[in-house]
């Protein structure tokens, strides 16, 4: 019997790293939120041309990239940062986990999508919709100051930074966004 030893670096998920540890931060979790509403937007548009250029019955676009953004972009950074709204500004639980149910179901949409089988460009702009509206409403309920410095942390971004380059979650988030980067794994 032969032994093979792999070597190599561990795999890493560029927004998803360190999923089991909250950002416990308030004005950080805020800028978290607001990162990932950026990353949705871009979801959203993706979908759109997506929509416009990606005919059936081949759908020669790479579908996987509507869940791959959704899942690094949005999905584990709310998930590590909307508990900390509740627990440091008091923002119902119900609120928060109506929200990451719908991301959830989003990502549930997006993955059916790559499968090919039946393509719905319909559902995703839907489940967008009732998350964006979801942390506006979170937004609406926290203190105007604390929202104004997880603003202000979000702004202080250097987007210019190469978006794999190390830095906060939510720059990351904001720099890959802004340089239009084609988030790593999926497949057509």
């Amino acid at each position: 019997m032969t032994t093979v030893e792999l070597t190599g670096e561990p795999a890493r998920a560029m927004f998803n790293a360190d999923l089991d540890k909250p950002i416990e931060d308030g004005p950080r979790a805020i800028a978290v939120t607001l990162a990932a509403k950026r990353a949705l937007r871009d979801v959203l548009e993706q979908n759109n041309l997506f929509k416009e250029t990606c005919e059936a019955p081949v759908f020669a676009c790479d579908l996987s990239q509507l869940n791959v953004k959704t899942s690094s972009r949005v999905s584990g950074p709310l998930r590590r940062s909307l508990p900390a709204l509740s627990e440091v500004y008091g923002i119902d639980p119900y609120a928060v986990d109506g929200v990451l149910q719908n991301v959830s179901t989003l990502e549930a949409i997006f993955k059916a999508n790559n499968a090919r089988v039946k393509v719905d460009f319909k559902g995703g702009p839907e489940m967008i919709g009732l998350i964006d509206s979801g942390l506006e409403a979170i937004y609406q309920d926290l203190p105007p100051e604390a929202l104004a410095k997880g603003t202000e942390i979000l702004e202080s971004c250097d987007l210019t930074v190469d978006a794999t380059a190390e830095g906060t979650l939510e720059c990351r988030i904001s720099r890959a966004v802004a340089q239009n980067k084609r988030p790593s794994g999926g497949q057509s």
